[in-house]
């Protein structure tokens, strides 16, 4: 009796889906709450919100009753259709933009705009109001805005990929739309890689539960997903700032497909010869960088949709240095390229599938050549030295993925689950000349081996892998969540990553507790312990050789709550690494190169434990604050020593603020930070050596060097780092082309030029000066949509 009860009332029950768009562009709109109530009144039937796609599924719903659907969204009317019966067809929302304008960030319902602790209780949340409410460093920077998050934290000024939670960059993979984007940086580091212009949203996932379940990597990911283009009619946009110029064009193909292009490109090369020619500067910059991304995205019909995406990019240095006593050239070339296709469609009544496919590749050339028509001995004589000495070498690296997920919105469950299948390759083969190991190369290509080690290794690895989670409301607030991943890395080992969480959810506030562990084939070539790793961000990844494969295994708790406006987040965590491939303990780590071998590395781990809070106050007009605290323990064991990592901070403190009034709007962040580990000097004592026919520091005859005496590694702590950036925006319509806006902005990083630094450079090799990061770097610039 109790069986066919419960059966009769499923077969009574209806789902409603349906995708929420502008009405004016029709843009998909994320995060819009759907709420379903009976005609008549009384309480409600169900309720849902939309996801990056604007799709939505809503069931459980009575059926064959007359129903009354709201959906709102911050910023949009209130929208409403009334239905004799929950329809069977997918609804199609088109929000009108509300009819008044808001001063300061705007905010949306269930998840306001501009504030990243209320769109994912995974992630912290990263969308393009706050990426253009934060002062900028020559442009908009979107991993540079991930590092508010207190779960990142960046190893210096020079470097916008940060590290999350103790992990390293290769444990947390940059993915554009779905692919993995391989060192999505420029400038070495300085400058993301990814168009501002086109991001609609970043969002960093710290942990390996919830979202990071589907990724499968040892510290969460960053994943940026770019917008679609304009539906109603074509659109040009783009900017002029200090160091690039970038533009996109979008619009309709038809009534159901969309297009977007945007591309950028410096002009650092270009204006360094215009100075040089008018006697401003003498000499050139040898550098340039541009990236070309496209979006083709067609609507299907209800919640179908087809989108295919394809990015590239390039970078050159080409530096010759031709005299009459000396040839040198250093010809460094790299770039990134990377395509998705994402097809999703309706899966029965109540579930979406989603269906993937992705490759991306990297590729770097480097070539340092020297010829010396004569040399000197240590006796003066001159003599004829080899010719073409230097480093060479070519390193690629690729990834291509199939994702297939299923989600399920059933009445009393939410399940999700989904398989994957990743072929992950990579080629390095960097070398010095032999001549190089017969005789000592110039000075300038010595400082070469600060980044470089000779270096040959080529894998080819297919990852495996299977997932499922499932999210069920229980009695009185409770609900839980529990998940399990299988991955087999074939050659290697076949690993179960299981997930677990209990949340409680009152009626102003939330708690959860949560475990989770994961695992990666992949290990970096880079040691983050060479100085020169702050100052250069680039990466190369290879596929581990043998077993065991590099796991993850944490445990967090958290609390949320809000009251009006603000919004306050707390996390706790502990996380412990094992088998991580880490360089052996030399006598001083940070001075070896930066890039290395991990086949020739040993087997280390890692502890990390922490305390985040974060907070936000965003009302409706005016001043707008955003927060973020870290406090947080981190050691990395190898060779049975345990260190601190030079690339940690016990304690970071970010603030941002932003004020609008009119049109115009003031922004400042500021940084306050502890100071980085550092390994003591005991005494400098100096010994005679002979030094090589061609070393600057030498003179005829064996040379004084000066030594060091240092304690105990990274034991002791730089000065602490504080930075203030300020910006400001000028918002003004135009009637060219058609009508417009455009946008000036100014910001000054570092405005009160503090000395913040990064190591220790040995001055005369006598004393220690600090390694300085950021000085103050005014920026300007303007944007502009037509």
């Amino acid at each position: 009796m109790i069986g066919t009860t419960f059966l009769m009332a499923a077969l009574q029950q209806a789902t409603l889906t349906g995708v929420v768009r502008d009405s004016v562009d029709l843009e998909p709109i994320a995060f819009a709450r759907v709420s379903v109530v009976p005609a008549g009144g009384g309480a409600v039937a169900g309720s849902g919100f939309s996801d990056r796609f604007g799709a939505f599924v809503v069931p459980g719903i009575p059926g064959g009753r007359p129903v009354r659907v709201e959906v709102t969204a911050y910023g949009y009317a209130v929208w409403v259709h009334t239905y004799e019966a929950v329809p069977s067809d997918p609804v199609r929302v088109l929000l009108a933009p509300a009819p008044f304008g808001l001063e300061g960030l705007e905010v949306t319902a269930g998840g306001r705009a501009g504030d990243p602790l209320s769109l994912s209780r995974d992630a912290f949340v990263i969308d393009s109001v706050l990426l253009r409410s934060l002062p900028t460093i020559l442009e908009t920077d979107v991993l540079r805005a991930t590092a508010l998050s207190p779960s990142a934290s960046a190893s210096s000024d020079y470097v916008s990929v940060p590290f999350v939670r103790g992990g390293t960059s290769d444990g947390t993979p940059v993915l554009l739309d779905g692919v993995r984007l391989f060192n999505a940086f420029h400038l070495g580091g300085f400058i993301s890689a990814v168009n501002a212009e086109v991001v609609e949203r970043a969002s960093l996932i710290a942990g390996a539960g919830g979202d990071g379940l589907a990724i499968g990597s040892l510290s969460g990911a960053i994943d940026i997903a770019t917008r679609d283009g304009s539906r109603d009619r074509m659109r040009t946009s783009g900017a002029l700032g200090a160091a690039s110029a970038r533009l996109s064009v979008e619009g309709p193909v038809n009534e159901s497909v969309s297009y977007l292009v945007d591309g950028r490109r410096t002009w650092i090369d270009a204006l360094a010869r215009g100075l040089d020619r008018i006697g401003v500067i003498n000499g050139s910059i040898p550098y340039f960088f541009q990236d070309l991304h496209a979006k083709v995205t067609a609507d299907l019909g209800g919640v179908r949709r087809l989108s295919v995406s394809g990015y590239v990019n390039s970078e050159s240095v080409d530096d010759p240095d031709v005299r009459e006593d000396v040839y040198r050239q250093m010809v460094m070339k790299w770039g990134n390229a990377a395509f998705s296709a994402h097809y999703r469609m309706r899966f029965g009544e109540n579930g979406i599938l989603d269906a993937s496919l992705g490759h991306s590749r990297f590729a770097s050339d480097l070539i340092n050549v020297e010829d010396y028509p004569v040399a000197v001995d240590d006796s003066g004589k001159e003599y004829d030295p080899p010719p073409d000495t230097g480093l060479f070498g070519h390193g690629s690296m690729g990834e291509s993925r199939a994702d297939l997920k299923v989600t399920l919105h059933a009445p009393v469950a939410k399940i999700i689950a989904g398989a994957q299948a990743t072929r992950f390759e990579a080629g390095h083969d960097y070398r010095f000349s032999e001549e190089c190991y017969v005789s000592s190369c110039d000075w300038n290509f010595l400082e070469l081996t600060d980044f470089f080690h000779p270096l040959e290794l080529r894998e080819t690895r297919w990852r495996l892998g299977a997932y499922s989670s499932v999210e069920v409301p229980l009695r009185h607030g409770f609900s839980t969540r529990a998940g399990l991943r299988l991955d087999r890395f074939v050659g290697l080992a076949t690993e179960f990553s299981p997930f677990a969480e209990l949340s409680y959810g009152g009626s102003w506030w939330s708690a959860r507790v949560s475990a989770a562990r994961s695992h990666q084939g992949l290990a970096s070539v880079r040691n983050e312990e060479s100085l020169f790793a702050s100052f250069i961000a680039y990466d190369l990844l290879a596929p581990v050789s043998e077993p065991p494969v590099p796991r993850n295994t944490e445990v967090s708790a958290g609390w949320e709550g809000s009251r009006g406006r603000l919004r306050v987040r707390l996390d706790a965590y502990a996380r412990e690494m094992d088998n991580l491939r880490l360089p052996a303990f030399g006598s001083n780590p940070a001075e070896a190169s930066v890039l290395g071998n991990p086949e020739q590395w040993e087997l280390g781990g890692g502890t990390a434990r922490g305390v985040e809070a974060s907070w936000s106050w965003l009302p409706e007009r005016g001043f707008s604050a955003l927060g973020t605290y870290r406090w947080a323990r981190v050691s990395r064991t190898v060779s049975s020593r345990t260190y601190v990592p030079r690339f940690h901070r016990d304690h970071e403190l970010e603030l941002g603020a932003s004020y609008r009034h009119g049109a115009s709007s003031w922004s400042a962040r500021f940084s306050l930070r502890s100071g980085q580990p550092v390994t003591p000097v005991l005494a400098t004592p100096r010994i005679a050596v002979p030094f090589p026919w061609n070393h600057p520091l030498g003179t005829n005859g064996d040379r004084a060097y000066t030594t060091l005496r240092v304690g105990e590694y990274n034991s002791a702590r730089l000065r602490h780092y504080a930075r203030l950036d300020v910006g400001w925006r000028r918002e003004s319509e135009v009637s060219w082309f058609g009508g417009g806006k455009v946008t000036l902005y100014v910001s000054v990083a570092n405005l009160l030029n503090r000395a913040n630094v990064v190591g220790w450079r040995w001055e005369d090799w006598l004393k220690p000066v600090g390694r300085r990061q950021l000085p103050v770097v005014p920026s300007l610039g303007a944007e502009f949509r037509f």
